[in-house]
């Protein structure tokens, strides 16, 4: 059920922001002699709608996703507007040195299709750096990639002291039972996060007391329950 809200919630945010930035030009914007403005058009809210969106998505998805979650919402939100952009230019709705009023959170003019374009894929740039960079740190803190191998097998863990090596590492010894019961105490090195959270040791089933070949894993909390 979790993997079909976060199907639906995609194609949601991805038609908001793509509603936004295709429709931008057909928006008529009343506004008043204080600098308000407001519409009635679908177009005018889809950025916030698109915005709420994408917080909804993200936390549903921050179980597949992990640390990679905000900058995979920014690189879904930004391509979706670069492809409604792409498609009204396709139409002949807009030119490239259009200067329609977009609206993301306000209605913001000034700018034209082609500038919106180089900002869009900046921040899709940058959305995709800032996922790259929270993937790779989930992948080391749950050890994802080890886990797949079938000679490593988890148990859960406790830390027992901890004597700092640097500003957020420590070693500690790993305490924990194997498949057959058999109690291990094996030293590593963890980041001191690792003493607030349930943790589990990532061990070979044949050497379980081989430090070079455990690691503690600090599973992800889950911030949004769903069956």
């Amino acid at each position: 059920m979790r993997a079909i809200a976060c199907a639906l919630m995609v194609w949601q945010v991805w038609m908001m922001w793509y509603i936004a930035s295709h429709e931008a030009v057909s928006v008529q914007w009343i506004c008043d002699g204080t600098g308000g403005c407001a519409s009635d058009q679908l177009a005018s809210a889809s950025g916030l709608l698109g915005a709420g969106s994408a917080v909804v998505l993200g936390l549903l998805s921050a179980r597949f996703l992990h640390r990679a979650t905000p900058g995979a919402m920014v690189v879904l939100c930004a391509l979706a507007t670069i492809a409604g952009w792409y498609d009204a230019l396709k139409e002949g709705l807009v030119e490239y040195d259009s200067t329609p009023s977009f609206s993301l959170l306000l209605p913001i003019s000034g700018f034209s299709v082609s500038t919106w374009l180089v900002i869009l894929w900046s921040v899709a740039g940058a959305g995709c750096l800032a996922a790259w960079w929270g993937a790779a740190v989930s992948l080391r803190r749950t050890a994802g990639l080890r886990r797949l191998s079938r000679r490593y097998t988890t148990a859960d863990a406790v830390l027992a002291g901890w004597r700092s090596v640097g500003r957020k590492y420590g070693e500690v010894t790993v305490v924990f039972d194997d498949t057959a019961g058999v109690r291990h105490e094996v030293p590593a090195v963890v980041e001191r996060v690792a003493l607030k959270r349930d943790v589990l040791a990532l061990y070979d089933a044949d050497r379980p007391d081989d430090p070079a070949l455990t690691r503690v894993v600090i599973p992800r909390r889950k911030v949004l329950r769903l069956s």
